[in-house]
């Protein structure tokens, strides 16, 4: 059964297979390069693009169940419809939370990654695997507590509102850092990258 063994050099990963028993030869390495800092921002815009498809599709599968409970506004929807449109718009998140698992988990790629033909593997070069998608998910969310964080103690000093803007402000330059740390880092790594313990590669 083929194996992967993958070397760095130089920003580089080469990539060649093997077999476990020895008998078969390895076949020619291929090279993986970490993907630029300008493609992930690339791919990452068009997984925003998916990620405000699939939120629209929510939103108008409740609303449409509350326009035909309320015959088209002609009465009050019902209870029901109201909670299956609430539902729906509930369901947005863990929408985006499954569409990055199911991806990364399948095929190490969201759509935006496939447009640019890039990759997510793990530092040591296998492949992300479930556990592996469920780190990278992990270390996707923490934008979602520091920008929470950064929510909550703006509510709590609401009465001030240079306070409260600097509050949000604060959390989102440092959502804005998490990704930007990856134009510096030799392999493109972001601050998600460093939690889950993985890399984002080209494949050429």
């Amino acid at each position: 059964m083929p194996y992967a063994l993958w070397r760095y050099h130089a920003g580089v990963m080469t990539v060649s297979s093997a077999s476990v028993r020895g008998t078969a030869r390895p076949r020619p390495a291929f090279r993986i390069s970490y993907a630029s800092f300008e493609s992930r921002v690339v791919a990452g815009t068009l997984d925003m693009l998916v990620l405000f498809i699939i939120a629209s599709l929510l939103v108008v599968a409740g609303s449409l169940v509350v326009l035909i409970s309320s015959d088209f506004e002609r009465t009050e929807a019902s209870d029901t419809a109201i909670n299956i449109f609430w539902g729906s718009v509930g369901a947005i998140a863990p929408a985006f939370l499954l569409y990055f698992f199911i991806s990364l988990a399948w095929k190490g790629q969201t759509v935006g990654a496939a447009v640019m033909a890039l990759m997510v593997i793990r530092s040591d070069g296998r492949p992300l695997g479930v556990l592996g998608s469920v780190a990278r998910v992990i270390g996707q969310l923490i934008y979602v507590l520091i920008i929470g964080g950064g929510v909550i103690v703006a509510f709590a000093v609401r009465q001030s509102t240079v306070e409260a803007g600097i509050a949000v402000g604060a959390a989102f330059l440092l959502v804005a850092a998490g990704f930007i740390m990856a134009a510096f880092d030799p392999h493109r790594r972001t601050l998600h990258d460093r939690i889950a313990g993985t890399v984002v590669v080209r494949i050429e």
